[in-house]
């Protein structure tokens, strides 16, 4: 059953170990590191993990079926994180036995052919919240890696969600659902993105469906609303929002903050 969720960003300069000047993201910091305690608490025994730069796959939602995932990210300077976790296969197969009833088009990814163990390669996308939850977790849990298709309609998104929330119940093992998201990344006019007020509009707007427990509301958002935003969230978090339509789950914001071109949120969520 799904005991924990989070909405967690990913900017590498989170992570003290890569950061050009740890002061820049010091309140996300922070933020990471209490959802990492809460995290703990929850006690899950694997991490689904979306993320919006993993392998996309025209038409689906890509889903990790190798026996591991691992990854990098830096060097030296400032420094390079590196974590490796073995897959949770009978969640995979449990979410593939879904997705008939809920209609959705999933990709397995399966990885090299003729190797003893397959490896899926991990993004900075689920790196980053993986590196202060289940990298810190002893024993480490298992984890299933999905990228969903932007292209996708919204329901059907909204479905995949209700389907790993269905999955997770039927596995019987108690499972976390992280949703790795950057909010707006039009902040500030030297940014790749350029400027654009609705960044900031956005950011407050997400914010406050958090604070109101009400992610639903998403659905309603214009997508040229988020196209002005220039957001990479709004994807994964309906994908979290269809899983807590089957466990509900009540959230908290614990920081937001916008120190470069992109704002981050995060929030922890926990059963009711």
């Amino acid at each position: 059953m799904l005991v924990f969720g989070a909405i967690a960003p990913h900017g590498s300069d989170i992570v003290e170990e890569l950061a050009a000047d740890p002061a820049v993201m010091a309140q996300t910091r922070w933020a990471m590191q209490e959802l990492g305690r809460r995290f703990l608490e929850a006690q899950p025994e694997t991490v689904v993990v979306l993320t919006p730069h993993g392998v996309v796959v025209d038409g689906a939602i890509s889903v990790g079926a190798t026996d591991l995932a691992s990854g990098s990210l830096g060097d030296a300077p400032p420094g390079q994180i590196q974590a490796a976790f073995r897959t949770d296969l009978e969640l995979v197969e449990q979410l593939f036995a879904e997705a008939p009833e809920q209609r959705l088009p999933l990709a397995r990814l399966v990885g090299e052919e003729g190797v003893q163990e397959t490896v899926l390669s991990l993004d900075w996308g689920a790196l980053v919240p993986l590196w202060y939850t289940a990298h810190i977790a002893t024993p480490r849990p298992k984890v299933v890696i999905l990228a969903p298709n932007r292209s996708l309609p919204r329901e059907t998104l909204v479905r995949c969600g209700v389907a790993i929330a269905r999955a997770a119940q039927a596995s019987g093992r108690r499972v976390a659902l992280l949703a790795s998201c950057d909010q707006g990344h039009a902040h500030h006019p030297k940014g790749p993105y350029g400027f654009s007020p609705v960044a900031a509009e956005h950011d407050a707007a997400m914010c406050a469906i958090i604070r109101a427990n009400d992610l639903p509301r998403l659905l309603t958002w214009p997508a040229k609303f988020l196209e002005k935003a220039k957001v990479d969230a709004y994807w994964q978090t309906i994908i979290l929002a269809g899983a807590l339509g089957h466990t509900p789950m009540q959230g908290e914001l614990l920081s937001y903050e916008a120190p470069t071109y992109f704002g981050m949120a995060v929030a922890a969520y926990k059963p009711c």
